[in-house]
């Protein structure tokens, strides 16, 4: 079951410069920055009400597929992700209905996350991820 959205995902080149903008425009911090070597990107999770805001950033320009993202779209919006109780059971039924998926297993997310992405061509061209939790995304 689906239960709410987790984040909204902006692919960004520096991380850095993007966090000093949304703190300086919005008054936002994130609470979590980390690296996930195997998907190659460094990103921050900053709270906004109930939802995430997941500023991505390539490890090495154009590497891994938000750096070439930002090769060919350049910086914004990459994704939204729902928040699922059981990423196993959608996965096997999205399969059954012959939806494409980026990920047929889940993978390692952030924050100890399991996640798994639906190809955009059966969302409206929207890239979606799904995204299992055991907790809640907390401060460092």
């Amino acid at each position: 079951m689906i239960e709410k959205i987790d984040h909204i995902g902006i692919a960004v080149k520096n991380l850095s410069d993007a966090l000093n903008t949304y703190k300086k425009l919005y008054g936002l911090d994130a609470i979590k920055i980390e690296t996930l070597s195997d998907i190659k990107v460094k990103l921050a999770f900053i709270p906004l009400g109930e939802v995430l805001i997941e500023l991505l950033e390539p490890i090495k320009p154009g590497e891994g597929r938000i750096g070439k993202f930002l090769e060919e779209e350049g910086e914004g919006f990459h994704h939204i992700a729902l928040r699922v109780d059981n990423i196993h059971n959608i996965i096997e039924r999205l399969k059954k209905i012959n939806i494409p998926l980026r990920d047929e297993k889940p993978r390692d997310g952030g924050d100890g996350s399991r996640i798994a992405f639906i190809e955009p061509t059966s969302t409206q061209n929207v890239l979606t991820e799904l995204v299992e939790r055991d907790k809640e995304v907390k401060k460092d």
